[in-house]
């Protein structure tokens, strides 16, 4: 039946694209491009295409979207949905550095920010047909259409996708749905309301499997591992929410949003594989949490007033923001397995569950801020600004009375730019925060529990060179420094120390040289981590280094579009990862892997539509690895994998 599934979905998609394109049509899914619409290389979203050093759940060695450090259009919001949804948004771009001076209110662990599908003022459609990895089959369908000419337009967007998720489970099923508008009431006015809702349904889960702590484990591939057939996983996501910009006159504008997040899970097992050693043999035992929901409603006002002419502006801003997250955990039934190795095909009988009560986790928070730029052509700028954040945490367990914990932080930042000639630019920026953490992996025994938001901090400087109107120079250096968050000697997961995290990076982008877009960059970070409570890990003595970020990360992308070859074109994307430790002790690292992923796609025009042929060979050199998590979670190297993606845009 999966293998069947893909097949009839196509013609309805078709079919809906027949009714919905009735106008020419506008470029829209066709010319999709990560390295071409990078501005550097610290991390672009178009798409299914993705590129860069860092990602929404990865920067600079920490979490943005669990930092709460998630933007839509530049503007706060709390998501408590595991990922983006795909039919709801176009890309995201990850700001870090000189790229996070045009927010007015920077964060420490850098900034995820989402861009909607906002439609268009014309119709037109698009159908996209993703074929790999592996057996997964996606289908999407964008149709955009005005309502009211030149004043108000809606856009449709709907996923269906198999075996999705398969580096999680051995089938699987999503389906989405998005809809946004797009509304100009008046000259320089515009309201984009937003809806988007997914459905997701897995089968066969595969384990989670963590490192022991004190050994190397052995390699493995998620597909490969032992599966239980009657494990699942359901849960539904919904983001909601309407964006507002207005000139109000003179010199003044608005920019608002308000969202909503839900998760709701209805099922979910989990099945682990707890202390894999070097034999590959661990701990095996099942966790599965009762139904539970997160939810959260935010809120991001901004007030701006901007003057001066010729080569001096100045902008002042007045923000308000807040959020309310209600969140559930606990409650979890766990069975026993006996210990066994990682290539153990034994199925084993559905236990009998039996369910505690759940714990409630509600936090509101609240800012309001003001944040003034000055800026002088040709010279450089400034940019102070403070936000007085109040947090309050009340979390309600089983059987005892609600505990509450508050605090009132005033969060300042502080940056500048200098030209230093016509050709490069220093910059520098102080930013503190208040950024939540991880929540309590399945492997500890508070699990699911999340930690309090805690004061951060982070200082940057660095220099942007542009060597020719083509080729673009970024150089910086940072350091953050947060609280760190662990498992201690009783596996209760919770704040060990703190964690200072210094690093250095670099971007070079090249565009158009005969058809050659190059995006490369590099990190080089130097984490280290003063404990105040003792980890996990045995018998031996923690060392300084924290498992999980990467030591020297290496990202290398190329896009070869000359005219000479018409319709065709290629990619190339190198990425390399250094050792790194994955003991407590720091006595034992995970070797380097280098993975090599290349591309070729052909465009072509048929009538009044275009379209794109792309297919994509992963990891050509089968590069066989792990990468390791803060709580020491291993996630292997996917191996040597094919991708073939149609377009067509109508």
């Amino acid at each position: 039946m999966l293998r069947r599934a893909p097949v009839t979905i196509v013609p309805r998609l078709l079919t809906c694209l027949l009714i919905l394109a009735a106008a020419p049509a506008l470029a829209q899914r066709a010319d999709e491009n990560a390295v071409t619409a990078a501005s550097d290389a610290f991390g672009t979203v178009v798409g299914s295409q993705t590129i860069g050093l860092y990602s929404p759940s990865n920067a600079r060695g920490f979490n943005p979207t669990q930092a709460e450090n998630i933007r839509i259009e530049g503007l706060y919001f709390d998501q408590q949905t595991q990922s983006a949804n795909p039919s709801l948004f176009a890309g995201s771009d990850m700001r870090v550095g000189i790229a996070a001076q045009s927010y007015a209110f920077p964060s420490p662990s850098g900034i995820a920010d989402y861009r909607l599908r906002t439609p268009g003022a014309a119709a037109g459609a698009s159908v996209v047909l993703i074929r790999g990895p592996l057996r997964m089959f996606s289908a999407e369908v964008d149709a955009q259409a005005p309502l009211i000419e030149d004043v108000a337009s809606v856009g449709v967007y709907v996923t269906d996708a198999h075996d999705f998720d398969y580096l999680y489970a051995l089938t699987s099923f999503r389906r989405a749905v998005a809809v946004v508008g797009r509304i100009r009431p008046t000259e320089g006015t515009e309201i984009v309301p937003f809806f988007g809702y997914i459905r997701n349904t897995e089968r066969s889960e595969t384990p989670y499997v963590f490192a022991d702590r004190v050994s190397v484990p052995a390699n493995f591939q998620e597909q490969d591992l032992p599966t239980q057939p009657w494990t699942v996983w359901d849960w539904d996501q919904v983001t909601a929410g309407v964006v507002a910009k207005s000139a109000l006159g003179g010199a003044w504008s608005l920019r608002a949003g308000l969202f909503h997040s839900l998760d709701a899970t209805r099922t979910t097992y989990n099945d682990i594989f707890d202390g894999l050693q070097s034999n590959g043999t661990a701990a095996h035992y099942l966790d599965v949490p009762p139904g539970r929901r997160g939810s959260s409603y935010s809120g991001d006002a901004r007030l701006l007033r901007t003057t001066g002419s010729g080569p001096h502006r100045r902008e002042l801003t007045l923000a308000v923001r807040a959020r309310r997250a209600d969140r559930e955990f606990g409650g979890d039934a766990t069975a026993p397995f006996p210990t066994a190795s990682i290539d153990d095909v034994t199925v084993f009988p559905k236990p009998a569950l039996a369910y505690g009560p759940k714990s409630r986790d509600v936090v509101d928070q609240s800012g309001v801020g003001f944040n003034w730029r000055e800026a002088w052509s040709g010279v450089g700028s400034v940019n102070v600004g403070v936000l007085r954040t109040q947090y309050r945490r009340t979390i309600t367990l089983p059987a005892t009375a609600p505990f509450n914990e508050s605090t009132t932080e005033v969060l300042p930042t502080a940056s500048f730019t200098v030209e230093a000639g016509p050709r490069a630019t220093v910059y520098g920026s102080y930013t503190r925060g208040l950024e939540d953490s991880v929540p309590a992996p399945a492997s500890a025994v508070n699990r699911g529990e999340p930690p309090p938001a805690t004061p951060t901090w982070q200082a940057d400087a660095g220099l942007r060179l542009t060597l020719t109107p083509t080729v673009h120079v970024l150089v910086g250096a940072f350091q953050i420094h947060k609280r760190f968050f662990g498992l201690d000697a009783a596996s209760t997961y919770t704040s060990l120390g703190q964690i200072s995290s210094r690093g250095i990076e670099s971007s070079a982008t090249v565009s158009g040289a005969g058809g050659l877009t190059v995006v490369a960059g590099a990190v080089w970070l130097r984490p280290t981590v003063t404990r105040e409570v003792g980890e996990l890990g045995g018998t031996l003595p923690a060392g300084p280094v924290p498992v999980g970020p990467v030591p020297r990360t290496i990202n290398f992308n190329a896009d070869y579009a000359p005219e000479g070859w018409k319709h065709w074109a290629a990619s190339l994307q190198w990425t390399s990862l250094s050792s790194r430790v994955v003991t407590s002790s720091n006595d034992a690292s995970l070797p380097p892997l280098r993975t090599l992923n290349l591309g070729v796609r052909y465009g072509f025009h048929v009538a009044h539509s275009s379209g794109t042929v792309r297919f994509d060979a992963g990891n050509v050199t089968n590069a066989v690895g792990l990468n390791v998590s803060p709580v020491y979670l291993l996630t292997p190297q996917l191996h040597r994998n094919y991708t073939l993606t149609a377009t067509l845009d109508l």
